[in-house]
């Protein structure tokens, strides 16, 4: 269940190339030891960080290893309730996803943080559309932060990434955002 009925895009956080230093994806949860393909293939990386059951590590990690980053964190109901207060401040986290059992009793909680996109019982559905959508907006970003820099080849990569996401897995259409990508892919060409 979405914390909303249709997902909201999130504020637009233009990036610097002289500090970014990418994207971080991390899963907190003590039923997953390995990521599925549909997020290595959302993502675009193989490189995700997993912990089972620490979320103190977890947390410095994020604190500490991920300065420059956007972080996106998918987080069991019971280690997000302990691992969100902790970081929902810090800049590099930039969306939490909760992938639960208890929708209800975790979404009382997840309404005190913005950063909270969703809770869910079901990634299929839910989850993986709203992460796609959330990753096609960062590599929007990243795509026009590169054409200002006129690196245009990787913008190119960006976008076509962005569209890839977009066309693919998002579930509720945000046809802005699909129409936007698309006509600066074409201004590239």
């Amino acid at each position: 269940m979405l914390k909303s009925p249709l997902p909201r895009r999130l504020p637009a956080q233009p990036i610097d190339l002289n500090t970014f230093k990418g994207l971080k994806f991390v899963i907190l949860d003590p039923m997953l030891f390995e990521t599925r393909e549909i997020y290595d293939e959302i993502s675009g990386t193989f490189q995700w960080q997993l912990f089972q059951n620490l979320d103190e590590p977890c947390a410095n990690y994020i604190k500490n290893d991920c300065i420059n980053k956007r972080v996106f964190l998918i987080a069991s109901g019971s280690m997000g309730r302990k691992i969100v207060p902790m970081i929902h401040d810090l800049p590099q986290l930039y969306a939490v996803y909760i992938f639960c059992a208890d929708v209800e009793f975790n979404q009382e909680w997840a309404l005190e943080y913005s950063k909270v996109r969703l809770v869910c019982n079901d990634d299929d559905k839910y989850l993986l559309p709203l992460f796609a959508v959330d990753v096609a907006q960062t590599n929007t970003e990243c795509a026009d932060a590169f054409v200002r820099a006129v690196k245009n080849d990787k913008a190119k990569e960006k976008y076509t990434k962005a569209l890839s996401n977009l066309n693919k897995y998002e579930r509720f259409r945000d046809v802005e955002m699909l129409n936007d990508v698309t006509k600066k892919l074409q201004q590239l060409k």
